[in-house]
């Protein structure tokens, strides 16, 4: 007792003599602005739950108050191992050979609704000792302390490697005090100033590598130095492995993501890798989200504190789904009831409760709800219970590390619906806590303070069989640091312990091609897909266990063995797993199946193998060989390799490199010939990555009036300059793309009148316009200022899109183009649908103005167009001014002619400051520059020069003039002030 109440004087000490200076790191990303959340949070209908629930207050409780703020399932008691001081705001633990408990602190995060002090060297790792057995530690011990926001750490022979991104140390006690003496570089992981999205983990899984999330890299430490791999990138707060070393991860809303396949082996495929990242989170077998169905969550407070506001809450105020997830954990210990066995522990500190779902068994498992709706493990009524990471003891319990803290969501994050309440419920106070629960099954035995680092090579093998995965892992660790010869795993008894041997004869370097093909004979599938993976030879024919074929499928097999299995198996892993090997052999495989009887006939598996193949192919630069095939074949196998090949090229056409034929390849008329859209854009697109000795750069249909060549030549010149200047948005199908750009083909706009389409070219269009029967709200930029477009550019690009994709209409003539120009030479303002049509401006539509001739132009009262722009009413601004193109439309009724200065109020910080605005009425502008106002928060009104108005109704217009840094500006009013 009195050894406890010295260790808190001590560190009450420790804490008061932290260095805080309040800085920032200084590759902290800007926090973007509120308005950049827009469209998807609902801050509106928050600020409506926010009057009609009760939202309790959040003081600092005690341990033993927090306690009973717990309700548990059934037969579940939480008991308190450590609280501060002995430890502060634990975000990340492991349990050393001998039960010890090794802690990383994070006393850096959000100190204050700022995130001050986030630079600062306060945060440290120490250690957790229970020396008399009770459950509870006794002793506290700073290992490493001055340290900036460390992340994660892994014991290694002689020490740990501590990660404090960028860096990754060597950390070595050379004295047995359990205090670090002398601390090496020896690498990177991670980037520092975002600790919600930066690498973790350091996970050592069965395959005795160090695992991350959030990091493509994995690492060994063998003979005193560091190893590391490339791997895919994948998960984000947190790392935990199933029974056969199955990677498992989560994101903040996605409570489960898993590796289906050993995520090494997409590397063997270098194609396939690189589509396994472009895929995102789930694809290819790797990073699988496996709780898709089971994200629901039921905290048992009100939880109002998350960015989105009532996005994610229910209407009685609580989370309906998980949202802040973070170190779940796979439960393969033996204290708790055999039901809850392979079940995984979700935290998530917005909800303030600990989930747990349930896998079901097979090589494709999906997880589900373990427990009712309305329960869950373990949920608090306290605000500040943050569970942040999950870990099976020693003893076989499941530990917590709850962080309890006020602010969870980061600086980069908060939005001001986020910073009232703070303020509210001070959740910036009691900062420097911190507690490690063990939660006990009342119903089960605890084992015993184990004590595995003396332990003989014969205990430490008999422990890889232990019914505790902390056992099996931590004993299959310590034999291959001693580099221990184990002997034959075969003879072992458990299968367990067989699979935990055969990797630790990896690990050692002992493992032979003898014992690898007998454990292929392993009566038990776990024990013989370990031995797949790791060499043995497994006949995919005879093999009954899809687990085992599927590791099969992973070693060198031929073409025709892999070609055989996809016959016989129709499911996407056994697909990707066959791809892997096949690098250099894809178009091998692709003319066995096209040719192979059962491959004639249509499914999903086989249309989507084939398009899978064509485009490894093509990635490969043998595009001209998957052409070939298309003309080889029709129907639904030519349409999966046009998919594949159309895969791999750009959507930028600048950027397409044409496959070179030797002449018109025929599929190109037979595809031609089909009406259907999507086939005519497939058309379109390959026309564009195909070329041919005297190829023509326009497919023309039949025409009612046939083309002059004078025609013909100034429509295929418009072709290469279309691609350049319009390509990209409308696409070189003419179809557009949708709420960016509408089709070009068949639409009136394009063939009717040709001064109206020469108008919209030269100074562009903004508002409500209608095309081929489809309403659209749009902001395109003139190009009567494009440098690289004369009258005579201009006209051959607006004959081209008068005749291609289908489209026949008159070709126009430079003297046309000309003379709009002049025309037109006054006019500043893009037209609209109406203007084009000269529809003038209802003056009671229009804004009057005050008593004192002021206008005032509120953000509420502006017509916006484009692809982002919005009134946003919770900030009350035009906002996120994102797109160059987006603009904001007033009307207005200017009640004499003169000069008006115009000033705008609007918000911005320094990465928008110097961005450039244009305010135009038709044949008037000003240019203004953004000025940096403080941040996102604060508002300024600003100066952008005079306009000359003349009198009457009229429409005013803000744009962005050039291309953005990041937004313009959250924009809340112009005023109109006559001079």
């Amino acid at each position: 007792m009195h050894a406890r109440i010295a260790a808190i004087a001590l560190f009450f000490t420790a804490a008061q003599s932290f260095a805080q200076s309040g800085s920032i790191p200084a590759d902290r990303p800007r926090a973007r602005p509120a308005s950049a959340l827009t469209g998807w949070a609902d801050w509106e209908k928050g600020e409506d739950l926010l009057k009609r629930i009760h939202v309790p207050p959040a003081p600092v409780l005690s341990a033993e108050e927090e306690a009973r703020t717990f309700k548990l399932a059934p037969g579940f008691r939480a008991e308190l191992v450590a609280c501060e001081p002995m430890v502060q705001c634990p975000i990340f633990f492991e349990f050393d050979p001998d039960g010890r408990i090794w802690v990383v602190e994070y006393q850096g995060y959000m100190r204050d609704v700022h995130g001050s002090g986030e630079g600062d060297p306060i945060c440290r790792v120490v250690v957790l000792e229970d020396e008399n057995g009770d459950g509870r530690a006794d002793k506290s011990t700073v290992f490493l302390d001055k340290l900036v926001m460390p992340r994660s750490f892994a014991f290694v022979k002689g020490g740990i490697l501590l990660q404090e991104p960028p860096k990754l140390w060597f950390c070595e006690d050379t004295d047995g005090d359990l205090r670090c003496d002398k601390r090496t570089e020896v690498g990177t992981m991670g980037v520092g100033g975002n600790p919600q999205h930066t690498a973790n983990g350091l996970r050592r899984g069965i395959d005795n590598w160090l695992h991350c999330a959030d990091w493509p890299h994995r690492y060994q430490w063998r003979n005193g130095r560091l190893i590391d791999e490339p791997t895919p990138h994948r998960g984000q707060f947190g790392v935990s492995f199933d029974e056969t070393g199955r990677f498992i991860s989560c994101y903040e809303n996605s409570a489960m993501h898993m590796d289906l396949l050993p995520a090494e082996s997409l590397l063997r495929h270098p194609n396939l890798a690189k589509l396994a990242q472009r895929g995102g989170r789930g694809s290819f077998g790797v990073n699988v989200n496996v709780a898709k169905d089971a994200a629901e969550c039921f905290p048992i407070r009100v939880t109002p504190a998350v960015t989105l506001g009532a996005l994610e809450l229910r209407d009685d105020g609580r989370l309906r789904t998980y949202t802040i997830v973070s170190g779940t954990c796979f439960y393969d210990g033996d204290q708790f009831p055999s039901a809850m066995h392979g079940t995984v522990f979700v935290p998530d500190s917005a909800g303030h409760l600990v989930g747990t779902l349930k896998l079901s068994g097979g090589i494709s498992p999906q997880a589900q709800r373990f427990f009712p709706p309305e329960q869950e493990f373990m949920a608090s009524t306290d605000e500040r219970f943050r569970p942040v990471n999950a870990r099976v003891g020693p003893d076989g319990a499941l530990y917590l590390a709850d962080m309890y803290h006020g602010i969870i969501e980061h600086v980069i994050f908060i939005v001001p619906w986020l910073t009232k309440q703070i303020e509210q419920r001070k959740l910036y106070e009691g900062n420097d806590h911190g507690r490690i629960w063990r939660i006990v099954y009342e119903g089960g035995a605890l084992r015993p303070r184990p004590a595995l680092s003396k332990a003989s090579t014969a205990k430490l093998v008999e422990a890889l069989g232990h019914a505790n995965g902390w056992q099996r892992n931590t004993a299959q660790r310590l034999l291959v640091e001693r580099q221990a010869d184990i002997g034959d795993p075969n003879r072992l008894t458990a299968p367990l312990q067989r699979l935990h041997a055969l990797w630790t004869l990896e690990g050692t370097g002992r493992l032979t091609q003898p014992v690898l093909d007998k454990a292929a004979q392993d009566a038990d599938p776990r024990v013989r897909a370990a031995a797949a993976r790791l060499g043995a030879n497994i006949s995919l024919q005879a093999e009954p266990d899809d687990s085992v074929r599927l590791q099969a499928l992973l070693r060198p097999q031929s073409t025709a063995a892999l070609a055989q299995h996809l016959t016989q198996h129709e499911d996407d892993l056994s697909r990707i797993a066959a791809m892997t090997g096949l690098h250099g052999r894809e178009i091998e495989m692709l003319d066995l199946l096209l040719k192979h009887a059962e491959w004639q006939q249509e499914s999903a598996h086989h249309r989507e193998t084939l398009r899978l193949l064509s485009q490894l192919i093509s990635m490969d630069a043998r595009a001209a060989d998957v052409v070939a095939r298309i003309g080889q074949h029709s129907g639904w196998q030519r349409a999966a390799l046009v998919e594949g090949f159309l895969a791999t090229q750009p959507n930028d056409p600048r950027q397409i490199k044409p496959v070179k034929l030797e002449a018109r390849p025929a599929f190109l008329d037979e595809l031609a010939a089909q009406r259907d859209i999507a086939t005519r854009e497939q058309v379109q697109r390959l026309r564009m990555c195909l070329t041919w000795p005297g190829a023509e750069s326009v497919i023309t249909s039949a025409r009612k009036q046939p083309l002059t060549e004078a025609a013909r030549q100034q429509i295929e010149h418009g072709a290469a300059v279309y691609q350049t200047v319009c390509g990209l948005c409308h696409q070189p199908t003419g179809y557009g793309i949708p709420n960016v750009a509408p089709p070009l083909a068949e639409s009136e706009w394009a063939t009717g009148e040709p001064e109206r389409i020469i108008r919209i070219a030269l100074h562009g269009l903004y508002g409500e316009i209608e095309v081929n029967g489809q309403k659209w709200n749009l902001a395109m930029p003139g190009q009567g200022e494009n440098p690289v477009l004369d009258d005579a550019k201009l006209a051959d690009v607006l004959s081209y899109v008068r005749n291609a994709w289908g489209n026949e209409a008159s070709v126009i003539s430079s003297a046309q183009v000309a003379a709009a120009r002049a025309q037109t030479k006054a006019r500043k303002m893009p037209w609209t649908a109406d203007t084009l049509k000269q529809v003038d401006v209802k003056e009671g539509q229009a804004i009057q103005p005050d008593a004192n001739g002021v206008l005032l132009l509120p953000a509420s009262a502006a017509r916006t167009y484009g692809q982002k722009l919005a009134y946003r009413a919770a900030l009350n601004v035009l906002a996120p001014w994102r797109i160059d193109t987006d603009v904001a439309e007033w009307q207005i009724q200017v009640p004499a002619d003169g000069d008006y200065e115009v000033r705008v109020t609007l918000a911005a910080d320094e990465a928008s400051a110097g961005d450039a605005y244009v305010i135009e009425a038709e044949s008037t502008s000003v240019k203004g520059v953004v000025q940096a106002t403080g941040g996102y928060e604060t508002f300024r009104e600003q100066s952008a020069g005079t306009l000359r108005l003349k009198a009457g109704a009229q429409s005013l217009l803000m744009r962005p003039e050039g291309a953005l840094k990041q937004e313009l500006a959250d924009v809340r009013s112009v005023r109109l002030l006559r001079r």
